[in-house]
């Protein structure tokens, strides 16, 4: 009977020991586990950046798009304004001389103040850009920062909390492998997320543009409003007559011919001065008798 239970207790530390020994083993797993799994979030973080950084870039092509509309418009704009006002002051310029001088005088003072009215009203429309565009850029960065973050930031030793390498080393192991998939997978919702991010921007920005055009648009309509009754008054106030379509030789700045007669100046005579007669040096030889 002692044979037998020392032989049974032989056995059981013999198994006791097998065990610990895979336990140990596994233990040693955990590392490599470890060591596989950081070069993964290496990738990760990589990517993470890259993606950012390329939503950025993005970003910034979508805001250079932004402005080049914004000036076309703008551009556009004044050129309607510019040529509507030489419209106006061909047909004030072009009056006969019988008009009243000083009513178109004061028509060329009118179209004046309400060409730089129109470009407060233009500069008002290009300042409620700059403030929503502040706005947006602002928004779309922090949109960004915080998304990398959220993902750069995830915990690989985490998965030790409340475990022990030599007690149960498997769980660990199996908590490492569960990262690591998720480590993989989170690289898709991210640039997924980025495109949607900056997609919206685009949206907003579009918003933007509209809301200018329409102001131009307002105050552009206002401008030519102020025009036309300016050509009104020309007829109603100053008494004076629209002229035919107009050409691209018309001036736009009144004219005014003045003959100038030039008088020719003829030459003064240049007058000479008679020299005082000198006497005639003596003849040689002779003397001048006493």
């Amino acid at each position: 009977m002692k044979t037998f239970a020392f032989a049974s207790v032989a056995w059981l530390l013999l198994g006791v020991v097998n065990v610990s020994q895979a336990q140990r083993e596994t233990s040693l797993k955990v590392v490599d586990a470890l060591r596989d799994l950081h070069p993964a979030y290496q990738q990760l973080r990589d990517l993470v950046v890259n993606a950012v950084a390329g939503a950025k870039i993005n970003s910034s092509e979508v805001i250079y798009n932004f402005n080049m509309e914004i000036a076309s418009r703008k551009e556009s704009f004044l050129q309607t304004a510019i040529q509507s006002e030489a419209n106006v002051l061909r047909q004030v310029n072009g009056q006969a001389v019988t008009v009243d001088t000083s009513c178109l005088g004061f028509l060329r003072q009118s179209v004046d103040v309400n060409m730089n009215l129109a470009g407060v009203s233009f500069s008002n429309c290009l300042n409620n850009v700059d403030a929503s565009l502040s706005s947006e850029v602002a928004r779309i960065y922090t949109e960004l920062q915080v998304n990398e973050t959220s993902f750069v930031n995830l915990s690989v030793y985490d998965v030790f909390r409340g475990q022990n390498v030599f007690v149960n080393p498997q769980t660990i192991v199996d908590r490492l492998v569960e990262r690591f998939s998720s480590l993989q997978q989170a690289p898709v919702e991210l640039v997924g997320e980025l495109t949607e991010l900056v997609d919206a921007f685009a949206a907003r920005l579009g918003g933007v543009q509209a809301a200018y055009s329409s102001c131009l648009s307002i105050n552009d309509q206002l401008l030519q409003n102020t025009l036309s009754t300016a050509l009104q008054q020309l007829q109603q106030i100053c008494l004076g007559t629209l002229l035919p379509a107009s050409s691209t030789s018309d001036p736009t700045e009144p004219t005014e011919e003045a003959s100038e007669s030039t008088s020719a100046q003829t030459p003064e005579a240049e007058t000479v001065v008679p020299t005082e007669n000198q006497p005639e040096p003596p003849t040689p030889g002779v003397v001048n008798a006493l």
